[in-house]
C-alpha cells in the first residue's frame, strides 16, 4: 500500500490517495480533515499498528488507516508546552526531535529548547500507551548535564556537547542514541549512562549536515552485512573529501544545516489551500 495525504488548508475535507498492489491503480479516498487551518510539515511517515502515521515534529501526528474504505484521521498533538509555532525550528526539528517505534509502542523523544545554558538542557521521552489514545505520558528525563558528570560519558573522549538526536533503541525505550563528532552513542536515560559509543560510518550525508530524517534502524542479516565494510569506508573517504571542501562556504552561509533544501523528502504529502 502506497498512501498521500492530500489536506486542504482551510477548509475541513482532504483526499487519501492510496495504490494497493491487490487492486493495481490508484484509488481517490474523501477524508474529513480534523485539523485547525495550519500547514502540516510531516518529516516522516511510519507504518504502527496497522495505521499510517505521519508526523510533523513541530505539532503532533496524524494517523489513519489506509486500507478502509472509508478512511478517518485521527490527531494526537504533543504535550501542550511541546508544541511549537508554526515554522518554529524550521530546518532543525529532526536534529532535536524524534517520532518512532519502540518496544511495540510510539515514541516521542524531545530534547528542543529555548535555554542558552547547554548544561540545562534535557531530553526526555514520551510514550503513546495505546495506538487509540490521544495524550502522551512522560516516561524518561535527564539533563547533559547529569550525563556528561557520569564517568561512562567521559571514557568516551566525547566533548562536552549538545548532540544531534539520532533514534530511540527500537526495543528499548531507555536507550536514545544520538550523533557527536561522528560518533553515535546510545545512553540509557534512566541510568544517565552510555551502553554503546562507536564511530558511524554513512555514506551520506556529510557530517555537519547529519540528522534522523537520514535515521533508520533495524536488524541486518547477517548475509547482507558481510562484505559491505570495505565499501562503507572507500565512499566514506570520499565525502570527508568533500566535506572539508565546502564547510567553510556553508559555515558562512547558514547554521541551519540540513534544511529541507539538503537531501529532502519528498512525496509525504501535498497541501491545497483554499481561501
Amino acid at each position: 500500500m502506497v498512501a498521500e495525504l492530500q489536506p486542504f488548508i482551510g477548509c475541513d475535507e482532504g483526499t487519501l490517495l492510496c495504490f494497493s498492489s491487490e487492486v493495481g491503480e490508484w484509488v481517490e479516498k474523501s477524508i474529513h480533515y480534523p485539523l485547525p487551518p495550519r500547514p502540516l510539515a510531516p518529516i516522516c511517515v511510519i507504518s504502527h499498528h496497522g495505521r499510517l502515521w505521519w508526523v510533523d515534529l513541530t505539532w503532533g501526528v496524524i494517523t489513519s488507516d489506509p486500507f478502509a474504505d472509508k478512511p478517518v484521521l485521527g490527531f494526537v498533538p504533543f504535550p501542550p508546552d511541546k508544541v511549537l509555532q508554526c515554522r518554529e525550528a524550521w530546518g532543525v526539528t529532526d536534529k532535536y526531535r524524534y517520532v518512532g517505534v519502540s518496544a511495540g509502542k510510539l515514541r516521542f523523544v524531545d530534547m528542543y529548547t529555548r535555554a542558552r545554558h547547554d548544561a540545562v538542557r534535557k531530553v526526555s521521552v514520551w510514550t503513546l500507551a495505546d495506538p487509540d489514545s490521544t495524550e502522551w505520558t512522560l516516561e524518561h528525563e535527564a539533563r547533559f548535564g547529569e550525563i556528561w558528570a557520569d564517568k561512562s560519558y567521559k571514557a568516551t573522549g566525547l566533548s562536552k556537547m549538545i548532540p544531534v538526536l539520532a533514534l530511540i533503541h527500537p526495543e528499548n525505550p531507555n536507550v536514545v542514541y544520538f550523533y557527536l563528532e561522528e560518533h553515535l552513542f546510545g545512553v540509557d536515560l534512566r541510568a544517565r549512562k552510555v551502553v554503546e559509543c562507536d564511530a558511524y560510518k554513512l555514506v551520506a550525508p556529510p557530517s555537519y549536515c547529519i540528522a534522523n530524517r537520514f535515521t533508520r534502524a533495524w536488524e541486518l542479516p547477517r548475509a547482507l552485512s558481510s562484505g559491505m565494510a570495505n565499501w562503507s569506508n572507500a565512499i566514506n573517504l570520499a565525502e570527508k573529501g568533500k566535506a572539508r571542501s565546502s564547510r567553510r562556504s556553508v559555515k558562512k552561509s547558514s547554521r541551519m544545516m540540513g534544511s529541507p533544501g539538503d537531501y529532502h523528502l519528498v512525496g509525504l504529502t501535498r497541501q491545497t489551500f483554499i481561501g
